[in-house]
């Protein structure tokens, strides 16, 4: 059923690309300037339908491969659809950007960076390979094959070419990510205590938040299948949770490190009720 699957989603995408290539090529033709249509969003304005290329479509996990680790995706999937997705199989993203609407698309045209960072690099730096259409046609670049144009379309936002689908790296994933709290007094201290967990090798995740000139904290991730039996889990998404910058805030009354256990998902993400 699986594969079956799989292979009705590319048929659709290599249709739905097919499309896009077409306009690309006629308006390039044609000479004239295009706009690229990703869907609805909070800043879309109107614009002149017969200049746009729409790309809305391009939002699946085609493939997920667990035995080579990768997942074959269109760049409007978000962010917890590929998380969903490759939790499945019990894998992750090596980066996973913070915010559930943020699209691995738009992870690779700006280049973003995250948590995990510090280990594996920008989002575009675990992609294996990207398909994009030009006004040539529809072409593949990676490492290996138009290296240049690989390297340079990962952070130039869309300048390059229109990105239609992308291989990405995968990892092992666990059920939860011990979270330590790291109070310092100064920004000094802070960054100093950024600088020593990037390099412990134990840790697969590193942020900070400061506060104020005298309340920093840095926050530091390791993922973990168990959980001490007295500790419950801490969550963020529901509607009594706490906004993770006040329970950090609150949790670092003292300079002692304090310890979460946060169930995976629910730590990729803890930033987005507060955010928004």
């Amino acid at each position: 059923m699986r594969d079956s699957s799989r292979s009705l989603k590319m048929e659709q995408h290599e249709a739905a690309v097919s499309q896009i290539a077409a306009s690309v090529r006629a308006l390039y033709v044609r000479r004239e300037p295009f706009c690229i249509y990703h869907g609805p969003t909070n800043s879309t304005r109107p614009i002149k339908k017969d200049c746009v290329v729409d790309i809305s479509a391009l939002s699946n996990v085609v493939k997920i491969d667990p035995a080579c680790k990768v997942a074959t995706v269109e760049p409007k999937v978000s962010m917890d659809k590929l998380v969903e997705a490759t939790l499945e199989y019990g894998l992750i993203p090596p980066v996973v950007m913070e915010f559930p609407g943020i699209t691995v698309g738009g992870g690779y045209a700006g280049s973003a960076g995250e948590r995990s960072s510090f280990r594996y690099g920008y989002s575009d730096q675990t992609v294996n390979s990207v398909e994009m259409v030009l006004a040539i046609g529809i072409v593949t670049a990676s490492r290996n094959e138009r290296p240049e144009l690989f390297k340079a379309a990962g952070g130039a936002l869309g300048t390059l070419g229109i990105t239609t689908l992308l291989e990405l790296q995968l990892l092992p994933a666990k059920k939860f990510v011990k979270t330590t709290y790291y109070r310092s007094n100064n920004v000094h201290d802070t960054i100093k205590v950024i600088r020593q967990e990037t390099e412990n090798t134990s840790n697969d995740y590193v942020d900070g938040i400061i506060f104020s000139k005298s309340h920093g904290v840095v926050i530091t991730g390791q993922l973990t299948d168990e959980t001490p039996g007295s500790i419950k889990p801490q969550t963020f998404s529901k509607p009594w949770d706490p906004w993770l910058y006040l329970h950090v805030k609150d949790k670092t009354d003292t300079e002692s490190p304090v310890i979460d256990y946060i169930p995976l998902a629910e730590y990729l993400y803890r930033y987005d009720r507060g955010g928004f």
